[in-house]
């Protein structure tokens, strides 16, 4: 009797190949389970990971852009055929906008100080309001972001592009160097240090698409209507700053807003597509109308 209750207890025997079966199956639901743990943390964001993730990101998208290697010949080439469609359509804005800058004194040094700061500036105080006061919407929104910095960096290689200011004989004035002697940005017209600016990067233009992010985010996410009006704002007037400044094309301008929705409707594909099936779902199916 004893025997029999003590077999009857006893687990089955698993040939090999079954236990390998097993053994396999809970390796899986652990790794599936280790996956959910990390995605449930990462979903939820934390600044310190968020700097640390945007720290390593700006880290390698400027090594990336920065190490094109020797484009000088297809930049100017680029530049040279960009300028030639814009004129032949009548639509090189940056032309009289320029002229209008670098002949007005005042407005010379207001855009090379929009140009030298409000970039630098206004983009990481938008992700940290967004990751404290609008949490909920942090984690995409930003992913538009970095996405977009990403895509750029295909134009910067398939499209190495000299900026107005760099071609001669075309009138354009370049209005950071004009302006390089009380500003902290040097005399080659750059952004920034000449060690770490790539000249020939101007298409498509990220100072846009940061700026349209911006300004989109704040229109739609903020309380205030004074702070909507100013997201409005601001992106028209870096329009205005880097083509007044000789610093980019319209078509620059055009390619870094476009580029800006392709990111938006990858990262909000699968809301939208959601969405567009629970639109359909509640929608009552349509009666049939008797004839007769």
């Amino acid at each position: 009797m004893a025997t029999r209750d003590a077999r009857s207890t006893t687990a089955p025997e698993l040939d090999s190949a079954a236990f390998d079966a097993y053994e396999s199956e809970l390796r899986e639901t652990g790794f599936r389970a280790a996956v959910t743990r990390v995605n449930r943390y990462l979903a939820r964001p934390r600044w310190w990971v968020e700097i640390l993730m945007l720290g390593a990101l700006y880290a390698i998208y400027s090594a990336i852009r920065n190490s094109v290697g020797d484009v000088a010949a297809a930049a100017y080439r680029n530049a040279d055929e960009i300028l030639r469609i814009e004129d032949s359509w009548n639509f090189a804005l940056e032309r009289p906008l320029n002229e209008l800058v670098h002949t007005t004194t005042w407005l010379a040094n207001l855009v090379a100080l929009q140009y030298a700061t409000l970039h630098f500036i206004v983009t990481p105080v938008v992700l940290i309001w967004l990751l404290f006061r609008r949490k909920q919407y942090y984690r995409q929104v930003s992913g538009v972001l970095v996405l977009t910095t990403g895509l750029a960096l295909i134009g910067f290689y398939w499209l190495p592009t000299a900026p107005p200011r760099l071609l001669k004989g075309e009138g354009f004035v370049d209005v950071m160097a004009q302006t390089a002697s009380w500003g902290w940005w040097p005399e080659s017209g750059a952004p920034g240090s000449d060690a770490i600016s790539n000249q020939f990067a101007a298409m498509p233009s990220l100072h846009c698409a940061w700026a349209t992010w911006c300004g989109v985010t704040l229109f739609f996410l903020a309380k205030w209507k004074w702070l909507r009006i100013l997201g409005l704002i601001y992106p028209f007037t870096t329009y205005f700053v880097v083509m007044g400044s000789g610093n980019h094309y319209i078509l620059d301008v055009i390619a870094g807003v476009w580029l800006l929705a392709v990111a938006a409707l990858i990262i909000y594909a699968p809301t939208l597509t959601r969405w567009w099936r629970n639109r359909a779902a509640r929608r009552p199916e349509s009666a049939g109308v008797s004839i007769g």
